[in-house]
């Protein structure tokens, strides 16, 4: 008994069909498109974890008191990106004093 396994991507943008595993080619437009598209994901969920990363650490930071630990959520939850960066170059490094 034989049987044939044929993997078979259709990128956007692309004209037919190609089946990859028979040597079929991949237009540069489609390739670029989707490394970009690839690129875009990752960024997105390496900015998801920067963040939710800062929020734990901000909760968990004994140092902060109550009114202060209030404006390091908002400020990581309205100015995501920035937000979170700015926890980690000055805020985690803040003592009470």
């Amino acid at each position: 008994m034989n049987s044939t396994v044929t993997l078979s991507i259709a990128l956007p943008g692309a004209t037919g069909h190609t089946d990859v595993l028979d040597g079929g080619a991949i237009d540069g437009a489609a390739l670029g498109g989707l490394i970009g598209l690839a690129l875009i994901v990752l960024a997105a969920l390496g900015a998801i974890v920067l963040i939710v990363a800062a929020l734990v650490q901000v909760a968990q930071a004994v140092h902060l008191s109550e009114p202060s630990r209030t404006r390091w959520v908002l400020t990581v939850v309205f100015a995501p990106v920035f937000g979170a960066l700015a926890w980690f170059a000055v805020g985690n490094r803040l003592q009470a004093g």
